[in-house]
């Protein structure tokens, strides 16, 4: 009965060292909470790719990863690209649409 309670007490001690470091890593890799960065996604065209990169950034965020909010900048959206964005924008209040043109406004207002 004594080796159980020593294996059982290992095995408690390496599974609290791995999520030791396991915290430790996360840590290292998360980034500083700096309000002034702005993840910006340029919105082309129809938009292809851009529901895409929103949920992959939005999945950063779900993470812990990046507390920064994320801008689409029309540089050209066609009507369909325009829909699109305002969709995704409606969807998740952290995502903004902006003219690209304008995104030193933007940036000056928050």
């Amino acid at each position: 009965m004594g080796a159980f309670w020593d294996v059982f007490g290992a095995v408690v001690c390496v599974c609290g060292l791995a999520f030791v470091g396991w915290w430790l890593f996360g840590l290292l890799l998360r980034p500083l909470p700096g309000r002034g960065a702005r993840v910006v996604l340029a919105g082309q065209g129809g938009g292809e790719n851009l529901e895409q990169m929103v949920r992959s950034f939005l999945w950063l965020r779900g993470l812990g990863l990046l507390r920064c909010p994320i801008v689409i900048a029309d540089a050209g959206l066609s009507p369909a690209g325009w829909e699109l964005a305002l969709r995704l924008t409606a969807r998740w209040p952290e995502v903004v649409l902006w003219p690209a043109s304008d995104l030193g406004d933007y940036i000056a207002r928050t």
